[in-house]
């Protein structure tokens, strides 16, 4: 796209810009009468008329009626953010505001995620969503089993990133501390290092080996760690702040307005958007139709990935109109990402 609007003159450029900067701020298609008396030019209206034409012709613009302005298209939105966008930074204050926001009371990995959600909602008016840790990935560290009565047992997972997997298993015959803790020193031995999908194997592939090689208590143990991994889900999408698009002119329309809160429901679309982002460097802008979401295509989304150290968790982002303020959600979503990755790396040390 880059080297496509290098093709555009000098002229067509800042025209287009200021169709996109009005059409931005007003969510109205924009004359050639307006992009002159708002952004200066010394063109007279005909001339920015025939630019306009042109910008058309080339799939930057639209008209959506003979005799009104014209509105960016998808290609248009592309181009500005490509190339044509000035970028701002935050304030001071609100860097600040999203330092304190991320100093919770625990350090738990899904309650700062989710106040990281609220804050970006707040900030941008947009609306935020943010993958969470992949636990299917992490690497275990240690395994902890605490007895909660005599016929129920905490497992607690520990992995390397500092998120932890908890699970209340039935027992099969009453186990003393003592018995629990030996259990869980085997465990942590036997998963140390692994993913959850080496654990998953190597607990089934333990359990079925000859009986006689473990003593009842640590057949047991591999017995509370496999039942507590069972079914362990998916990353989640954690969606916040969707109330804001109703604030949107563009989804005024009840239809629309219904399809849009239904594809956010179906969040496994989202993750799969979201996945795309853990395997690149930095923000990834998709608009419109690059969601591939037919539910979706009024919509860009704006994610980075997060970080613990060297080790992606998850992506944090924000999802609004393509007619979004690009270049200030980019930086609200760059500051949270890299602020998100510090407080995170600083728990781990």
């Amino acid at each position: 796209m880059i080297e496509d609007i290098d093709l555009l003159s000098g002229r067509q450029r800042s025209v287009l810009r200021a169709i996109i900067q009005d059409y931005i701020r007003t969510a109205e298609p924009v004359g050639s009468r307006t992009v002159v008396k708002r952004y200066g030019f010394s063109l007279s209206p005909a001339s920015i008329r025939t630019i306009m034409s042109d910008l058309e012709e080339l799939g930057y613009v639209a008209q959506p009626h003979t005799s009104a302005g014209r509105i960016p298209t998808d290609k248009g939105y592309r181009a500005f953010v490509d190339a044509l966008m000035e970028r701002a930074p935050l304030s001071q204050e609100e860097v600040e505001r999203i330092e304190q926001g991320m100093a919770p009371s625990t350090a738990d990995p899904g309650d700062l995620l989710k106040e990281t959600g609220r804050l970006l909602a707040a900030l941008s008016a947009y609306v935020a969503v943010a993958l969470s840790p992949r636990f299917q990935t992490m690497h275990f560290r240690r395994v902890e089993l605490v007895s909660l009565s005599r016929e129920r047992v905490m497992v607690i997972l520990l992995a390397d990133s500092g998120l932890v997997h908890h699970r209340a298993v039935a027992v099969r015959e009453p186990m003393s501390q003592e018995d629990l803790d030996r259990g869980a020193r085997y465990l942590t031995e036997l998963m140390r290092g692994k993913t959850l999908t080496e654990v998953r194997d190597l607990l089934i592939a333990q359990m079925a080996e000859e009986k006689e090689q473990y003593d009842r208590m640590l057949a047991e143990a591999l017995r509370l760690g496999a039942q507590a991994l069972e079914g362990e889900a998916e990353a989640e999408v954690v969606v916040t702040g969707a109330a804001h698009i109703a604030d949107q002119p563009e989804f005024a329309n009840i239809t629309k307005m219904k399809a849009l809160f239904s594809a956010f429901e179906e969040k496994s679309k989202l993750v799969q958007i979201l996945n795309e982002c853990l395997r690149g460097e930095g923000c990834r802008v998709f608009i419109g139709r690059e969601l591939s979401l037919s539910d979706m295509q009024d919509l860009s989304l704006i994610a980075s990935p997060y970080r613990r150290k060297d080790q992606v968790l998850g992506v944090v982002g924000i999802m609004g109109p393509t007619r979004m303020d690009y270049g200030r959600a980019l930086a609200l979503v760059e500051t949270t990402a890299s602020l998100l990755t510090r407080t995170l790396t600083d728990q781990a040390v």
